[in-house]
């Protein structure tokens, strides 16, 4: 399969190529030199036959004639007719199109040589034609599609990474080791034109082509060609899973969930991807909810069921304190949604036993108590919330209060006594006041 993907990538680095030297202003001199190098090197491993893939730019580069079979000397007028339907190589290197049923004839090959030089096609056709190897082919191209990059154009990348993933396996072709390689200030220089993100991105699609070991294979010269990639590939795994992160609560706002679960499954850590994927079930979940009845979630999505399953594991793992926090208070709000309120009150239960024994060993002062004020506020705001109206002991649960925090009436006294003498806390406090307020109301 590799081999398969290799053979496909070196037929897009020639067509990529092609392009950029079609495209270039203005075109090289050594033009028709240039795709007749690309194709003796594609020849060598294993391709298909991709001419017709840039007809218009070889044309157009002097270097392929489309011709119908009767403008052919015999015997290949004969027998480019006997192909013209169904398409095929002539004897040699000369194909027939059977769509066209033209025949496509290229600069080097015998059959142009044998038309350019009874008049058939301009003589000399051929003229200057030479065979360039690797690195001066890369030398002509990569210039080129460097200049197209810096001036907008994506094929610019497309070839400067195809050149950057393969250029070691052309010399390698070319036969090159360290008692006959090139000058290493040549490999240098193309290499500073190709190390660049965007033809690391392209390059970065070709996996085992990228696991370079040039010192065992002899061929030391190429020293140093992976590192600028290796770099790069380390700073987009570091910041991968942040920009992951970053998208699934992105696509969350947008409702999109199908999308925030697809980036939370790209997630490398099995821990990150779990976590995320069912912060995207429960949100979705949730958001159901208020949808009209029968509306079903997006195929793959985590059920609810799986989304708790997901969490109760995540809550018995030794994860720092505030991802266990969030996995935890996810747990909670998951039972909620599923209708399990006495497991949800258990858990909201054992949640603030916890929490109440992290506040005691806190040092006495104002601060302690703002932290009491709010614990205490979150106790009665998550019985408030979490337990539907019609649920029986609701009521009950919040009149019962909780070991080790504040009854309401305790809070909103103590935050009228901390007010005045704490002004730079004063929004804080009269918005505790308030929720003190609502909650008393609503107990009666």
């Amino acid at each position: 399969m590799t081999a398969i993907m290799s053979m496909h990538a070196i037929e897009s680095l020639v067509e990529y190529s092609v392009i950029s030297v079609a495209t270039a202003s203005p075109v090289p001199p050594l033009a028709q030199s240039i795709c007749y190098s690309l194709y003796h090197l594609q020849n060598q491993l294993d391709c298909g036959y991709t001419v017709l893939r840039v007809r218009d730019e070889l044309e157009q580069l002097g270097y392929l004639s489309l011709l119908p079979p009767e403008q052919l000397p015999e015997p290949e007028r004969s027998e480019a007719m006997g192909l013209a339907a169904e398409g095929g190589f002539l004897k040699g290197d000369t194909y027939v199109d059977g769509r066209s049923g033209k025949c496509c004839v290229t600069a080097g090959s015998a059959l142009w040589e044998k038309l350019s030089g009874s008049g058939i096609l301009p003589s000399p056709a051929n003229a200057g034609l030479r065979l360039l190897d690797p690195l001066e082919l890369a030398e002509q191209i990569v210039p080129l599609a460097f200049r197209a990059l810096a001036e907008g154009d994506k094929r610019g990348a497309d070839t400067l990474g195809h050149w950057y993933a393969f250029f070691p396996l052309f010399c390698v072709v070319e036969g090159w080791d360290d008692d006959n390689a090139p000058e290493p200030e040549r490999i240098q220089a193309l290499l500073r034109l190709l190390a660049v993100p965007e033809a690391f991105e392209v390059a970065g699609m070709y996996g085992n082509e990228m696991d370079f070991g040039f010192e065992e294979e002899g061929m030391s010269f190429l020293a140093g060609w992976e590192t600028p990639y290796n770099q790069w590939k380390a700073q987009q795994e570091s910041l991968f899973p942040a920009f992951c992160k970053r998208m699934v609560y992105e696509c969350i706002g947008k409702h999109d969930f199908a999308e925030a679960d697809r980036f939370a499954s790209c997630m490398k850590d099995e821990l990150s991807c779990l976590l995320h994927r069912c912060v995207a079930g429960y949100a979705c979940h949730q958001w159901l909810k208020t949808q009209e009845p029968g509306t079903l979630p997006p195929e793959g999505l985590l059920s609810l069921p799986e989304v708790k399953e997901g969490f109760e594991r995540l809550s018995g793992l030794p994860l720092p304190e505030q991802a266990l926090a969030t996995c935890r208070i996810y747990l909670l709000q998951t039972m909620v949604l599923s209708g399990d309120y006495p497991a949800a009150i258990e858990m909201q239960q054992a949640l603030f036993t916890e929490a109440v024994g992290k506040l005691e060993q806190y040092p006495e002062g104002e601060e302690k108590q703002i932290q009491q004020i709010a614990l205490a506020l979150s106790y009665y705001q998550m019985l408030y919330t979490n337990l539907p109206e019609e649920y029986p002991s609701r009521k009950e649960w919040m009149r019962k209060g909780f070991p080790g925090l504040m009854e309401l009436s305790d809070a909103r006294r103590r935050c009228e006594e901390l007010l005045s003498g704490m002004p730079q806390m004063a929004d804080t406090l009269q918005e505790y006041m308030e929720q003190c307020d609502v909650l008393a109301h609503y107990l009666g």
